[in-house]
């Protein structure tokens, strides 16, 4: 359900059917943030358990929104506001097997991959992951992640309910150059390739290509088209947003690249991410055997849509068009999912899809 107001939003809760057992998840648009203390206030009144998150927009089927509120009522068998290495869970997790954890985490924190791993570390492949990093347009640092205390950064919350999920995930890039070393990283900070700073590296790639001459402060006009990537062991490429150079000339990314890995420089275009959005809906043993009812849940990367322009809409009309129930669900900063082990893993430039049977 989606809300343009808080007042729209109070009128929904005083006419709530609301149980103990159950938990409001509140996806916010950015505009909407300066509201949430007041929205917090409003179900702490009430006696409403909630969890949510301020994302850079919000998904409503085929339309994206900076105001407003995506508001659904789930059952959770486990949730809790996480910090990196404190998480408390105290069940029997090879019970949890065949749910679904809702994950929201702050996607500009550099404590991002502490944190899932942190909740990997607890749970393992026994659950389903499903999220997105959450966060402003304008990618400035603040708290995002919300519970009944407070809003936070560098924070994760995490929500996990009996339901089955079908998940899968796109992205369209392609290979333009690579592999190179990754002799240095930390945190989200990419420091040395192949013996050499990364940003020297990642400059003379792009200027070679985009026949121009990159500076510090204009690297993400074009970075945002040319993102890293990472082969993973079953062949697929993890794509990595690059997002900012610091003073020491390191590149700062939307989740971390492990050091010792190789990595390569992407490029792509409108058409072939577009071509992705089309392939998402049909993945082949994921996608296929859907239950009557479910709530698709999207989670679309901001910078990718920001690269796409006007034709992240198309992209959305391909997904929705496919699907038999309305899509809700963010763009985001980072997305979250899981490999095909049932490992976590956060991708980013990408488009996560689940179907959660209801």
């Amino acid at each position: 359900m989606y809300f343009r107001t808080l007042d729209d939003f109070r009128f929904y809760i005083e006419a709530l059917d609301f149980r103990s057992s159950e938990q409001l998840m509140i996806m916010a648009g950015d505009r909407s943030a300066q509201r949430i203390p007041e929205l917090i206030d409003l179900l702490n009144k009430q006696k409403i358990s909630f969890f949510g998150a301020i994302f850079p927009e919000i998904i409503i089927g085929n339309k994206t929104c900076r105001e407003g509120y995506v508001v659904e009522k789930l059952k959770p068998v486990y949730s809790a506001l996480v910090f990196p290495f404190m998480m408390k869970f105290s069940q029997d997790r090879n019970k949890l097997k065949g749910s679904t954890a809702i994950v929201f985490v702050d996607g500009l924190s550099g404590r991002m991959k502490d944190l899932t791993d942190t909740v990997y570390d607890k749970l393992g492949n026994c659950v389903t992951y499903i999220g997105g990093g959450a966060g402003f347009r304008d990618m400035k640092h603040r708290p995002c992640i919300f519970n009944s205390t407070g809003i936070y950064k560098d924070a994760l919350y995490i929500c996990i309910v009996r339901n089955n999920s079908a998940v899968a995930v796109e992205h369209g890039w392609k290979i333009l150059r690579g592999p190179f070393y990754v002799n240095r990283s930390y945190d989200n900070v990419l420091s040395v390739l192949d013996n050499c700073s990364a940003f020297d590296v990642y400059r003379h790639v792009i200027e070679e290509e985009e026949h121009l001459t990159l500076f510090r402060e204009d690297f993400f006009i074009y970075a945002k088209d040319h993102p890293f990537g990472i082969l993973d062991e079953d062949g697929t490429v993890i794509v990595r947003d690059p997002v900012a150079v610091n003073d020491d000339d390191e590149i700062i990314c939307v989740a971390g690249i492990p050091e010792g890995s190789d990595l390569y420089i992407l490029h792509g275009d409108a058409d072939t991410l577009l071509e992705s959005s089309l392939r998402i809906t049909r993945a082949r043993g994921k996608m296929s055997d859907r239950p009557k009812r479910y709530l698709p849940l999207l989670f679309d990367c901001v910078s990718r849509a920001m690269f796409l322009g006007k034709y992240i809409f198309e992209e959305l009309d391909n997904i929705q068009a496919n699907l038999s129930h309305g899509v809700e669900g963010a763009l985001s900063i980072g997305e979250i999912a899981c490999r095909k082990n049932g490992e976590l893993v956060i991708h980013n430039k990408s488009t996560v899809l689940a179907l959660m049977e209801l």
